[in-house]
């Protein structure tokens, strides 16, 4: 298990209880924010990995 897998698991969970507390107290706010943390969840360690491979093989030279 590695710091990705961690931040994952993380995530999923904290989406997961406040999708549940939100469903509970009938707020929708606290619902968006279940659901943002689900989908973050889910693509943080592509996102993370896209930029890191983008910023290694940029080609960019200076002026």
């Amino acid at each position: 298990m590695n710091a990705w897998d961690v931040a994952n698991y993380t995530l999923l969970a904290l989406g997961v209880t406040a999708l549940v507390l939100g469903y509970r107290r009938s707020s929708r706010n606290l619902m968006l924010c279940a659901g943002l943390l689900l989908l973050a969840s889910n693509g943080v360690e592509d996102f993370s990995r896209g930029v890191a491979e983008g910023y290694a093989n940029a080609g960019a030279r200076t002026l």
